[in-house]
């Protein structure tokens, strides 16, 4: 718990007071086997834009031939939005894009 907020602190109040916490999620990166500021800097590539999918959000990094096989080595289809991959399938495509292995 970091702290807690009495119910005037929000509009309009509630009847309870409210606590704010911190969740930190054990790191899992080691697992993913990819380098931690690159994979970071492609899931914001892949989640620039929610709405469009993942081949439209990729598709100003990666040439559609490389792209194209890729997601199929990934069996990852073009039409996919970001949000709908587990970690682990990212990482796969990440490592697929990225001359890495599948």
């Amino acid at each position: 718990n970091l702290f807690t907020l009495p119910p005037g602190a929000f509009s309009p109040p509630p009847k309870v007071h409210s606590t704010v916490v911190r969740l930190t999620l054990a790191p899992r990166i080691e697992s993913l086997r990819v380098p931690e500021e690159e994979f970071i800097n492609f899931l914001k590539l892949s989640f620039g834009q929610k709405r469009k999918t993942l081949w439209n959000n990729l598709k100003s990094q990666y040439a559609p031939d490389v792209l194209r096989s890729a997601l199929e080595k990934t069996a990852v289809r073009p039409t996919v939005r970001a949000e709908a991959l587990s970690l682990e399938k990212s990482a796969a495509l990440f490592r697929a894009l990225n001359g890495t292995g599948k």
